[in-house]
């Protein structure tokens, strides 16, 4: 007859395995997701447009795509369900509906994604991995600890294979106490959430072969010049960040209101992929999510001028936020980080100072803002930027969370 000690090593064991096997089944998931969009959208950008050579055919896209989303908000609801829809789903009910649900979040992402809309695919994805969770929490006769364990790793491991950032689980390792019920240690907490993010990773790596890719986005300043001027400047970037990750927020509320006092969902999806449309025919870098353009954009960023980039960085926040408050939805997250980008970059212009490390620290301060998660702010943004400029991301997003609290209060 086993001792309970025997019986609790050999839970944790098998509780390890679990989370491995689901961090690469996770990554296989993700993986092949962003594959089907990639081909819907190469049919409807490429293939599309060289069969039908009109410059309204941006228009065109919107107009059609805002009529598909308008309908399926009518008839469905609002679907695809996002990252904080899904947690709180979860906290409220024990578990996240997968039955005839999974469909319909799959559509609705691949309508929204593939048509252009300047949102990222986490929401669909954290959706359908937390009813993967719910599903396998089922069978396994998993507790309800058990499953918010295993759902905020998934989600962990989620984020750190679609953005190329290994250490994204382990931020949210240190922004949650969860698994500290079925852990002794913070140290065990962390190490569970970086097997399961490694395992993620593989895992996505392994079905992303199948399916080449372009690089992953990258900026590069390699050379601080640690000088007086640099921290005065810095305090002006922490400043800029402050002001454009509350401008963001601000103007999410504000398109949120216009939907809810209006209450049309297919005539706003309609004119939401009509701005879309016309976003477009201005410039490339308002459409998508971002991630395959922030390699030419940031190249080639301090070549432009203050206006331009200052307009790509407000019209990429207005079109994401109205979008998503019209039933265009997605995820915020790289969207905010393209925009921040942009705005951090108008001012390495008119300051050009280690331009790499203004816009880190705009970047890290307004993203923070945003997504009030200051470590995964940081482990997001880790391989985004040279590495030498962590120090900074990190000490960045940490104060900036804590003014932000300060002002909140």
């Amino acid at each position: 007859m086993s001792s309970p000690t025997t019986k609790t090593t050999q839970f944790k064991i098998i509780f390890v395995l679990y989370s491995l096997l689901l961090g690469l089944l996770i990554g296989g998931i993700a993986a092949a997701f962003l594959a089907l969009i990639n081909f819907s959208t190469h049919l409807i950008w490429q293939v599309g447009y060289s069969h039908f050579n009109q410059p309204f055919y941006p228009l065109l896209v919107g107009l059609f795509g805002g009529l598909l989303v308008g309908l399926m908000q009518r008839y469905w609801g609002p679907y695809p369900k996002t990252m904080h829809e899904t947690l709180s789903e979860f906290k409220q009910t024990g578990s996240v509906a997968y039955q005839q649900q999974v469909g319909k979040n799959i559509i609705a992402a691949l309508v929204v994604l593939a048509c252009g809309a300047s949102l990222g695919p986490e929401a669909a994805l954290s959706t359908n991995v937390g009813g993967l969770i719910t599903w396998l929490g089922d069978r396994l006769k998993l507790t309800a600890q058990q499953k918010e364990t295993f759902l905020t790793m998934g989600i962990g491991a989620m984020l750190a294979a679609i953005f190329h950032a290994p250490l994204a689980g382990v931020g949210e390792a240190i922004e949650t106490t969860s698994l500290r019920d079925h852990f002794k240690s913070h140290f065990n907490q962390v190490l569970l959430y970086i097997l399961t993010t490694a395992t993620g990773i593989l895992g996505f790596a392994l079905v992303n072969q199948l399916f080449p890719k372009e690089s992953p986005f990258t900026l590069h300043t390699p050379i601080i010049h640690w000088t007086l001027i640099v921290w005065p400047l810095l305090i002006l970037a922490l400043i800029v960040g402050l002001v454009f990750g509350n401008l963001f927020l601000k103007i999410e509320q504000w398109c949120q209101w216009l939907f809810d006092t209006i209450q049309r969902p297919v005539l706003l999806a309609m004119v939401a992929g009509v701005f879309l449309g016309a976003c477009g025919l201005l410039s490339p870098y308002l459409l998508f999510s971002g991630e395959h353009y922030l390699f030419t954009f940031t190249k080639s960023g301090l070549d432009q001028s203050f206006i331009y980039l200052l307009l790509i960085g407000l019209g990429k926040t207005v079109l994401t936020n109205l979008l998503f408050a019209f039933g265009w939805r997605g995820g915020k997250i790289f969207p905010a980080i393209f925009a921040s980008a942009a705005i951090g970059l108008s001012l390495a212009v008119v300051l050009p100072y280690t331009p790499g490390l203004l816009v880190a620290t705009v970047v890290a301060v307004s993203c923070t803002v945003i997504v009030a998660q200051p470590y995964v702010t940081a482990t997001l943004l880790l391989f985004l930027f040279p590495i030498q400029f962590f120090p900074v991301i990190l000490l960045a997003c940490l104060a900036s969370h804590r003014i932000q609290k300060m002002l909140i209060k």
